[in-house]
């Protein structure tokens, strides 16, 4: 990506980003605010001529790491054919580089995200509808009703999410008894009463996946 295009995409962010984090704003003007966010971000990705080699090259080379602990969680999962669904406002494609850049590729992950359309020359043309923003991660934007009817034998969910949105990605599963929702409060602490409020545990300023693998091998093994 260009300096050009990150400083576009600064600014949008700068004047988007205070507005989803809002504690006063409504949602019903949260909604559009995000829809007109992430259209312009993928606007100027547009306009940059990026192609799949660079998003490659660019995650393979230079990305931020994943959170501590990702390793024995994502392996814990696979070996115990437990599912995750990552549900993701950002962009599929590169989700999808960096679990192979890190070696977590496993056939029980299923990325539900934004995904990029490419031409035959891998430049990029556009994005698979419906678009994804911070505050629809729900069924309603699942490409179809598959994964959840797969999964309707199973009752309980672990929901990881770090804002109020993300708490929608457990909506329209079936036959769910139970849900753990556990939040990750990594800025603007003044979120904290709220997200006590929303999550049944809430881990501030936490960069590992500790608390979460510790409930992981709980559940795996009581015995542990």
């Amino acid at each position: 990506m260009s300096e050009q295009t990150r400083v576009k995409v600064k600014k949008v962010v700068d004047y988007y980003y205070p507005k989803e984090i809002s504690l006063t704003i409504p949602m019903s003007e949260k909604v559009q605010l995000m829809v007109d966010y992430w259209t312009q971000i993928h606007d100027i990705f547009l306009a940059s001529d990026l192609n799949q080699q660079d998003i490659s090259s660019t995650i393979h080379s230079n990305s931020p790491p994943l959170r501590e602990g990702y390793d024995a969680f994502m392996s814990a999962l696979h070996q115990h054919d437990i599912p995750l669904l990552v549900f993701s406002a950002g962009l599929g494609d590169v989700i999808q580089e960096m679990f192979a850049k890190y070696s977590v590729v496993y056939p029980n992950c299923r990325v539900v995200s934004n995904f990029m359309k490419f031409d035959d020359a891998g430049k990029l043309v556009g994005f698979h509808d419906p678009l994804i923003h911070i505050f629809n991660k729900n069924k309603s934007v699942l490409p179809d009703e598959s994964y959840f009817t797969e999964q309707r034998k199973r009752t309980n969910v672990i929901l990881l999410g770090d804002s109020p949105g993300d708490l929608q990605m457990a909506d329209g599963v079936p036959n769910v008894e139970n849900v753990l929702k556990i939040g990750y409060l990594n800025a603007h602490l003044e979120r904290l009463d709220l997200f006590t409020e929303l999550y049944d545990i809430v881990l501030v300023e936490d960069e590992t996946m500790d608390v979460v693998n510790s409930i992981l091998q709980k559940i795996i093994d009581p015995s542990c």
